[in-house]
């Protein structure tokens, strides 16, 4: 399935993408929203500089048919990119950015981050735990393989959100 051309890209943010291949379900990703998802060049060399996966994660990106694009070099999002990695990640600087010049969508779990910002510009934001969500309610995976996928992530050293160790934990926490 691809994307239709009025759905926004969904910037995947290295400490998503960290969570998923943890998890064990890299390859579910991109069944979540079907061709949406794209990651920045700046995040994918965020993920290959410091992280020992490198091989994992390029090999995810091509079995899921996720493209790596370059950083648009636009002024506008080039200022706030520079203005944003003074106190943010290379990543989530250039995600932000892309998104709120792009009217693009954002798939990070960084909401300490992240949410004051999005909330502030309107940008649409995903963490782990929506994806995994949506995961479940479309019933690509139980409610035992959700469980799961959050405790080996919290197993391996990597947050997802504190006191929130249950898919359905989440879903009363999210109505």
């Amino acid at each position: 399935m691809s994307k239709k051309s009025d759905e926004p890209n969904i910037l995947l943010d290295s400490d998503v993408v960290i969570h998923f291949v943890k998890g064990g379900q890299q390859l579910l990703l991109p069944k979540i929203f079907p061709g949406r998802f794209v990651m920045l060049d700046k995040v994918h060399k965020e993920l290959t500089v410091r992280n020992s996966a490198t091989l994992l994660i390029n090999n995810f990106l091509v079995w899921c048919k996720i493209p790596v694009i370059a950083m648009p070099t636009d002024r506008m999002i080039l200022a706030e990119y520079a203005k944003l990695k003074q106190t943010l990640g290379e990543g989530e600087a250039a995600c932000l950015a892309v998104a709120r010049f792009k009217k693009e969508y954002v798939a990070s779990s960084n909401l300490h981050d992240i949410y004051n910002y999005c909330q502030e510009h309107k940008i649409v934001y995903y963490t782990t735990m929506d994806l995994l969500l949506e995961l479940y309610n479309t019933e690509i995976l139980t409610e035992a393989e959700c469980d799961e996928f959050i405790y080996n992530v919290k197993s391996k050293g990597s947050k997802l959100i504190n006191g929130i160790d249950t898919i359905e934990n989440y879903k009363k926490m999210k109505k």
